[in-house]
């Protein structure tokens, strides 16, 4: 019998330390998870951010387009040469104008372009996170349940002893 009490014990320490493993690698991976979801929420925000400016950017280029046309159409009516002369300021203006959005919403696609990629590899990363924390919280499930089995065992012999020595 003492030698089955060691046993026993032998087991259920090791499968508490199986668990106990088990709890502190979800506990590191929850922590991971945290980070990559705190990563992930501030680069969304910042998507955002850089999706309006860029709306904000191509509606100013277009109403500036808008009004490149308008402009051309007051230079072909234009009759004097001082109306020309003003209408050719604003041109130009507007140009200089047009290229500096031309450019920003440039660098803002290229932003996007950049921030949606790693967005995509925090995702992929977490997407690996949870499939492994899925994994272990299995393994934890296992080992809890071969522990009860055996604490079962363990409460059937000694309830077979204790019956076996109240007969005697």
């Amino acid at each position: 019998m003492e030698e089955f009490l060691k046993k026993m014990q032998q087991k259920i320490e090791h499968f508490e330390k199986l668990v106990e493993k088990d709890k502190e690698e979800i506990a590191q991976l929850e922590s991971k998870l945290t980070q990559v979801k705190e990563q992930l929420a501030s680069l969304e925000s910042e998507i955002l951010q850089i999706s309006r400016e860029l709306r904000e950017h191509e509606h100013r280029f277009h109403d500036i387009l808008n009004h490149l046309k308008r402009i051309q159409q007051a230079t072909l009516k234009a009759q004097t040469e001082r109306e020309i002369e003003m209408l050719e300021r604003d041109r130009s203006r507007l140009i200089k104008e047009l290229d500096e959005h031309k450019k920003i919403i440039e660098e803002l696609k290229e932003r996007y372009e950049e921030m949606t990629s790693q967005e995509m590899k925090l995702l992929d990363e977490e997407m690996k996170l949870e499939e492994e924390k899925s994994h272990l919280l299995h393994e934890k499930e296992v080992h809890l349940k071969r522990l009860e089995h055996i604490l079962q065992q363990f409460q059937k012999r000694i309830d077979q002893f204790r019956h076996n020595y109240n007969l005697q």
